[in-house]
């Protein structure tokens, strides 16, 4: 068996539904059967063809992909500083195996920001390294960071199915195999059913045990192939966070979401969770009385997890790897560090992702289960399948059959509050007088974990004016 970590910019082929695609940066010749299987320029099939023929076993493929995590699954920015001094070295979280290892070299802001001694705007929040709040033994990036050039990193998987390392809650020894003995003193309860789910490894050997050279791939048609998902979607064995630094108590879910216990099913390896905007969102002002008291020169370049920190593109380190919440997915793919993944978007989450990383994108036309989605109380997104490859210079287009149509994204539910929405519908009236009493009909009601920052529609329900019920004695506006 052949599984060659040649660059980082090498990419599988694959098609697949609810998964971001990519293809080799690298230009190699077409492969026959008779060809020995090669990781870079496997396909599904290919897969399939190497373990029927005795030349790849699941555990084999599944250990390479971790093999390439350890490669260039690391931390690629740099901190931002006032000076420009060294830093300590500083403890990181297990990924594949190791210890995730932090730059000690920062960049003076006199390198980005000209004339910086200059400048006169509101105080900079300058690259630090910090605990995480999930795990203070371990420590985070966090404000200003800027990418290094050819670092050879992507720090595009922000979670790797494995023992000791797969959560916070149940890390090292309390996620001990059972077989080993009992847990240490004073682990979590909850840590004695965790540690029951085996891990990507330990899947793909009950695989190849059950199966050998002859999977069943009409019921299996995914078999052995491994995927990162997006954070936001919920894996009962790995940590869920939507990639936040939250300090839970239990952080991994009770049960899968529903595309991930299909693809369970079907016979994929749940393998990682990709790194992703924290929560869906990004940097910006989401309106409310709270401000902040230092800021970023730019928020562009940053799809940052506050537990994962911040991607980089497979092509070029220096740069972001997506405008899109999903850039985990689509560069994780695009250096194949997974042979698929599963995004997704309210707006560009996927689409960005995929363009910028250069990898084709199955976009679903109907509606997908929102079960076991970390996000769904905060907007309706959508979930898409990123497959391996298409070659460079092909695009990948989305084909729309007869009666297809791509649903309109839904707008975040704090994007348009009572307000803006109860005097959107009053100017309504005016054009259209068959929809009179559209906002008494249709008024927003206020969610208390969203709409708790709002100014002064306190009250819960606003009329067609704006006025929440606690607030009738108010002017109009």
């Amino acid at each position: 068996m052949s599984i060659g970590k040649t660059s980082v910019y090498s990419v599988p082929r694959v098609l697949l539904v609810l998964a971001l695609v990519g293809f080799p940066l690298q230009s190699q010749g077409v492969q026959t059967q008779s060809d020995r299987f090669q990781l870079e320029e496997a396909t599904i099939a290919g897969v399939h063809r190497a373990i029927q023929t005795g030349q790849l076993t699941c555990r084999g493929l599944v250990q390479a992909y971790i093999d390439r995590a350890k490669a260039y699954n690391g931390v690629s920015d740099r901190l931002v500083t006032r000076d420009g001094a060294s830093i300590p070295a500083s403890p990181g979280t297990v990924r594949a195996g190791s210890p995730l290892k932090f730059p000690t070299e920062t960049v003076a802001i006199s390198t980005l920001v000209p004339d910086f001694d200059q400048y006169a705007g509101p105080p900079i929040e300058f690259g630090r390294m910090e605990p995480t709040s999930s795990d203070p033994s371990v420590q985070q990036q966090y404000g200003m960071t800027v990418g290094t050039p050819n670092s050879g990193q992507i720090n595009a998987l922000g979670t790797l199915n494995l023992r000791g390392e797969r959560s916070v809650t149940c890390k090292g020894d309390r996620d001990r195999i059972p077989s080993s003995g009992p847990l240490p003193p004073g682990s979590p309860a909850v840590c004695e059913e965790f540690r029951r789910q085996p891990d990507a490894l330990e899947r793909a050997a009950q695989l190849d045990a059950q199966y050998g050279r002859s999977p069943d791939l009409a019921r299996l048609p995914m078999y052995c192939i491994p995927f990162s998902f997006k954070d936001p979607f919920d894996t009962m064995d790995m940590r869920t966070t939507a990639g936040a630094d939250a300090r839970y108590d239990i952080d991994f879910p009770a049960r899968d979401h529903t595309l991930v216990a299909q693809l369970r099913q079907k016979g994929a390896i749940i393998y990682a969770k990709a790194v992703n905007t924290e929560y869906n969102g990004r940097a910006g002002d989401p309106g409310g009385r709270n401000e902040p008291t230092k800021t970023l020169i730019s928020t562009l370049g940053y799809q940052r997890s506050s537990w994962a920190g911040n991607p980089s593109s497979a092509y070029d380190s220096t740069r972001a790897a997506s405008l899109g919440s999903s850039s985990g997915s689509g560069a994780s793919v695009s250096a194949n560090m997974v042979m698929c993944s599963v995004c997704e978007e309210t707006s560009l989450s996927c689409r960005g992702p995929a363009n910028h990383n250069a990898v084709a994108l199955i976009q679903v036309t109907h509606l997908v289960p929102r079960r076991g989605d970390r996000l769904r109380h905060l907007q309706r997104p959508r979930g898409h399948p990123v497959p391996q490859h298409h070659r460079r210079g092909q695009s990948a287009r989305r084909h729309e059959g007869s009666g297809q149509r791509v649903l309109r994204p839904a707008r975040h539910l704090h994007d348009r509050p009572a307000l803006e929405r109860a005097r959107h519908a009053v100017r309504g009236q005016r054009r259209h007088p068959g929809h009179r009493g559209l906002a008494a009909r249709h008024a927003h009601r206020r969610h208390q974990g969203i709409d708790a920052d709002l100014p002064w529609y306190q009250g819960g329900r606003a009329d067609r004016h704006g006025r929440g019920q606690g607030d009738q004695g108010r002017p109009r506006p």
